[in-house]
Order: structure tokens, then C-alpha cells, then sequence
């Protein structure tokens, strides 16, 4: 089963087709976005990633691949690479037990570990935005201050 449903190398799927088959979890993928956008300041752009994986908003952010958005039908899956310190970080963090049960069972590899949440909720989200926030720290800016 693939990442995503948009799995045609030659068919780069357009925003209407991906917030069609997205439905009832556009406004997460939207939320999810809007997040990366305010604390990172840096677009998306869209990349194939194989047949197993299919098309991707993929976000970089200093050389590297900070996460990526495979849409599906009516659900989208983000992945997050982690180094190994940033999973001990993750997994000190207040996480639901599904997203922990994902880190913990995620096989290691040489760069880490390769996380791929099914985002389905506003908790799920959270938890995304969270480990996003492990891979990169949001700087506050402090009023006043510059």
C-alpha cells in the first residue's frame, strides 16, 4: 500500500485534486500548512517519490527535508525524519500513546528514524507539529526585543 493515493509519476495532481481527495481532513492539511508557513516561513513544493509513495508536499527548510504531506482519500500521511537525539527528545515529549507506539516500533536506520503518522484528528496534528518543532525549533521572537 503506498503513502499516498496520488501515485502516477507522469500526473503531477493539482490543489483541487488533492483538497477533492483530502475532503473531510482538508482543514488538518490546511492547519498542518498554515503551522509550517507562521513558524518557518517556507513553501512546500510538490515531489514524486516513487510508486510506493507517490506525490508529496515535501518542506525544506536548510538543505533538509523538514517534513513531507502524502494526501490520500479522505486522510494524509506525514512523514518526519529524526535523528537519534531528536527521537530521545520525542520521546520524553507529552505524546499520545498512538504516536509514541509509532516512534517506538519505527525501525531504526542510519539517519534515524523515518516516522510516518496517519493524521486523522486535531490531537494527531498536535503531535505533528510537535515532533516537526523537534526536528527544527520554532524561534519566539519576544516583543521588544530584536
Amino acid at each position: 500500500m503506498s503513502k499516498g493515493s496520488f501515485t502516477d509519476k507522469n500526473h503531477e495532481p493539482s490543489e483541487d485534486e488533492i483538497f477533492e481527495a483530502l475532503a473531510s481532513v482538508k482543514p488538518l492539511w490546511n492547519d498542518l500548512r498554515e503551522f509550517i508557513d507562521d513558524n518557518y516561513k517556507i513553501s512546500g513544493e510538490l515531489k514524486f517519490y516513487g510508486k510506493n509513495f507517490g506525490w508529496a508536499l515535501r518542506y525544506r527548510k536548510s538543505g533538509r527535508v523538514l517534513v513531507s504531506m502524502y494526501p490520500g482519500i479522505n486522510e494524509f500521511t506525514v512523514q518526519i525524519i529524526l535523528n537519534g537525539k531528536e527521537v530521545e527528545k520525542a520521546m520524553e515529549m507529552d505524546l499520545e500513546p498512538d504516536t509514541m507506539k509509532i516512534i517506538e516500533e519505527t525501525e531504526p536506520i542510519r539517519e534515524g528514524k523515518w516516522i510516518y503518522i496517519n493524521l486523522t484528528s486535531e490531537t494527531g496534528l498536535r503531535d505533528v507539529e510537535d515532533l516537526i518543532s523537534v526536528r527544527s525549533p520554532i524561534k519566539r521572537s519576544v516583543k521588544g526585543i530584536k
